[in-house]
């Protein structure tokens, strides 16, 4: 009676050894076998929001269809992915595998399933990626292994710049305040035809909560902490209730440019949005992702512009600018489990990631790509902020762009001072997180 028990056990165990072995094999760990024996695990179905001909390439050159598993891919809209992904897994049609930003993972967290650390470590994952991709590590494993980074970076107007016998564009945040009297033209009604810098306001100004999450986050807060899969919320530090606690410093810094009094006075709500600006040559600096160059360049070829890394705190322990990573997450209910690991550790593989950061100009999401920098003047840029990029625990990013939104509208009207503004933000913020 026991013969039968003990096979069954048998052939899980080896089974599970066999899994484990695809697995490494994948994550470059240790060489897959060749030969008629190879396991095949079918196709997978991966959902994502990158242009279709740019995955179908990556697939059909790096994966192919003679692997141990096949990917189709079907691209959807990024402002119906939610939806649609839900009325797929009610339907029982989901895919197996989604490509999903970081903001998405909180949201999504009961519709994912996690590597385990059994089979891919978390000390190889530390040494394998980025470190904002540890955002995706979860206390059970990995949510999601990262595909694709968009850090943002520093435009700057080289004609601007020129004309007010400025050299080079600034470093530190501590300089803006000698350039914005230098570089901003305004009249006596405090109407401005040219700025230095897109700082103070929130609805007319592009990335507002990347450009105030990477000041807080530069300022030593982290916003929102992963702690054991559940977000809490920093953005009031403990027992710090004074106006010049840093995070307090850095909204301050925010605000200071879009006050009239002020001879840093740059920006207001009646502008156009800054990359419109930016793009007509009337703004110095923009704060925008890597991937917006290509179409910056595009809109506008005669603008004469370059890129810098983000300016930082001065003498601040560490440098920081905000990145956006996607990474791949096998669906819960896939039917294919097996299969959507193996899919997922196959758009991982080096030679895959590589390719991804030639089709799109970004830098790559692996350390051992991204430390191979370009000679070219502007992908090098690209991959040196990639390397100090750092993300947040969003709990619900429209809701989030709602609250920084207010806060920086109740500190400009008057309705709220800093530290009032800061403390009902966190209040905000930690019921989203709940």
């Amino acid at each position: 009676m026991e013969n039968p028990k003990i096979f069954q056990i048998a052939l899980a165990g080896i089974f599970i050894v066999l899994l484990v072995v695809g697995f490494l094999g994948f994550s470059g760990k240790i060489p897959l076998p060749v030969g008629k024996k190879d396991i095949k695990y079918g196709q997978v179905v991966l959902w994502g929001s990158i242009p279709f001909d740019m995955m179908q390439k990556l697939i059909t050159e790096r994966i192919g269809t003679q692997g141990a598993v096949t990917i189709k891919y079907v691209e959807k809209k990024s402002a119906t992915f939610d939806k649609d992904f839900i009325e797929a897994l009610v339907s029982g049609n989901g895919p197996d595998l989604v490509l999903l930003p970081q903001d998405s993972i909180v949201k999504n967290l009961n519709k994912l399933s996690v590597v385990p650390y059994t089979s891919f470590s978390e000390r190889d994952f530390k040494d394998t990626y980025l470190q904002e991709g540890e955002i995706f590590l979860l206390p059970e494993g990995i949510i999601g292994l990262p595909f694709l980074f968009d850090p943002i970076v520093m435009y700057w107007n080289r004609d601007l710049f020129t004309n007010a016998g400025i050299v080079t564009p600034p470093s530190t945040w501590k300089q803006f305040y000698d350039l914005a009297p230098r570089v901003t033209v305004r009249d006596q009604s405090g109407n401005i035809s040219r700025s230095l810098v897109s700082l103070g306001t929130y609805q007319n100004i592009n990335h507002a909560k990347e450009i105030l999450s990477l000041l807080i986050m530069q300022a030593g807060n982290p916003i929102v902490l992963n702690q054991g899969g559940a977000p809490v919320v920093t953005l009031v530090p403990p027992n710090q209730s004074s106006v010049e606690n840093p995070t307090a410093s850095a909204v301050r810094f925010f605000t200071e440019f879009s006050k009239q009094d002020k001879d840093s006075y740059s920006w207001n709500s009646s502008l156009p949005p800054s990359r419109t600006m930016f793009e007509l040559g009337d703004l110095a600096l923009y704060f925008g992702y890597a991937s917006e160059y290509a179409s910056i360049r595009e809109k506008n070829p005669h603008l004469n512009f370059d890129v810098t890394i983000i300016p930082q705190i001065e003498n601040a322990p560490a440098r920081i600018t905000f990145g956006q990573m996607q990474g791949i997450a096998i669906v819960r209910a896939t039917k294919n489990p097996q299969g959507a690991m193996m899919g997922a550790f196959a758009l991982s593989d080096q030679s895959v990631i590589d390719e991804v950061a030639t089709l799109t100009g970004l830098p790559p999401v692996r350390r051992d790509l991204v430390s191979l920098r370009p000679s070219d003047p502007i992908r090098s840029v690209f991959y040196d902020s990639a390397i100090i990029s750092r993300g947040w625990y969003d709990p619900s990013p429209s809701d989030t762009n709602i609250l920084f939104s207010n806060m920086i509208n109740d500190i400009n009207s008057g309705k709220l001072n800093i530290t009032q503004a800061l403390s009902n933000a966190q209040n905000s913020f930690a019921q989203l997180a709940q």
